[in-house]
């Protein structure tokens, strides 16, 4: 669960693509893909996916670190 947390918000809010999402958490683009998969096949779009993120002030790890690619 937790790198679906970490892999929506980089696709849905800041655009990258799966090889730029996949390489700093460590997870092939295969996982990136079959995520965004998952979550477009369950109608989660940014507005809906936003409300799994703000529980508890949630912030993705890797938001620091994927520009320091």
């Amino acid at each position: 669960m937790r790198m679906i947390k970490d892999v929506l918000p980089l696709r849905f809010d800041g655009g990258f693509s799966h090889d730029r999402i996949a390489a700093p958490l460590s997870i092939s683009e295969g996982v990136v893909t079959k995520y965004i998969g998952l979550a477009c096949a369950a109608g989660l779009d940014w507005a809906s996916a936003c409300g799994l993120f703000s529980r508890r002030n949630y912030k993705p790890r890797i938001i620091e670190h994927t520009f320091a690619l």
